[in-house]
């Protein structure tokens, strides 16, 4: 695997085990809360792995694939979420 897969494929491991940690220590009335919080921090890390590695060619690609995984990965989480009872926290 090239360095390139390995820092996009830790970002989606990231984004699993920030998805289990929501439904394992948030509320159910917060799960959905945290979701794009969640997503933020992971635009941060991504930026910042992918400017660690100092390559200019490729970023823009590397950043989308990164953060679209992630995107997935969160929207699944959100799904079961859902499925399971949660709510977004804020009363219409």
């Amino acid at each position: 695997m090239t360095r390139e897969r390995i820092e996009i494929v830790g970002i989606w491991v990231v984004a699993v085990i920030a998805a289990v940690g929501i439904g394992v220590l948030a509320t159910p009335d917060r799960q959905l809360t945290w979701v794009p919080i969640v997503m933020l921090l992971l635009v941060f890390a991504t930026a910042l792995v992918q400017l660690a590695g100092a390559q200019a060619k490729g970023f823009i690609h590397r950043m989308a694939l990164s953060l679209s995984g992630a995107a997935v990965i969160l929207a699944i989480a959100s799904i079961i979420f859902l499925a399971m009872g949660a709510s977004s926290g804020v009363d219409a």
